[in-house]
């Protein structure tokens, strides 16, 4: 994993992260050679963040099969104190394909707050993809979409776009997030 900036602020740790904000389906097909340096999370650190993201099954326990992995972090060290941005990849076990990338917080050494901003999920019913980028000001846009296949003949149906989200990380390290959702399209008398 790399790790930048010692000291900046949240929006300059962000900038220079900048590189590695920009994910796309083909950086989720093949998340090895986008971030070759990763490091991988074990033992206690792997199950600590991987409770935190949520990975628990109904009886409280992770899969052995989950892989998470550090790709880059910065720290900032502005007036809130020492917050770190890092983003983190996951390899699930759901449908015949499961990548993640979260945008994570951590504050005094602990989770403060996560946010997946980039996803390919598939099944035979679908494929789900979330992708993102960071803007000048400092937000990170997230787009959505989802593939629709019919199982039995794995034939394409249609494509399902849902609302872009905005996500900002707060001087206290919390997450934000909001959809951009368009004005409703005004309809005449006359249709």
């Amino acid at each position: 994993m790399s790790t930048f900036g010692a000291s900046a602020s949240i929006d300059s740790c962000l900038q220079t992260l900048r590189p590695h904000f920009t994910i796309g389906e083909k950086d989720l097909l093949d998340v090895e050679e986008r971030w070759s340096e990763m490091t991988t999370l074990k033992g206690d650190d792997r199950e600590e963040f991987l409770f935190f993201a949520g990975f628990e099954d109904s009886t409280g326990s992770i899969s052995s099969s989950i892989e998470a992995h550090d790709i880059v972090s910065c720290t900032s060290s502005d007036a809130t104190g020492g917050i770190v941005v890092k983003l983190v990849y996951v390899k699930g076990i759901e449908g015949t394909k499961d990548e993640s990338v979260y945008l994570v917080t951590m504050k005094n050494g602990l989770y403060a707050s996560k946010f997946q901003i980039a996803s390919l999920q598939a099944s035979c019913e679908g494929t789900f993809l979330r992708a993102s980028s960071l803007n000048d000001d400092g937000t990170i846009t997230v787009g959505q979409l989802y593939h629709v296949f019919d199982c039995e003949t794995d034939k394409f149906q249609n494509t399902e776009t849902q609302p872009t989200l905005t996500v900002r990380i707060r001087p206290n390290g919390s997450i934000t997030q909001g959809a951009d959702t368009p004005a409703p399209a005004k309809r005449s008398d006359d249709e």
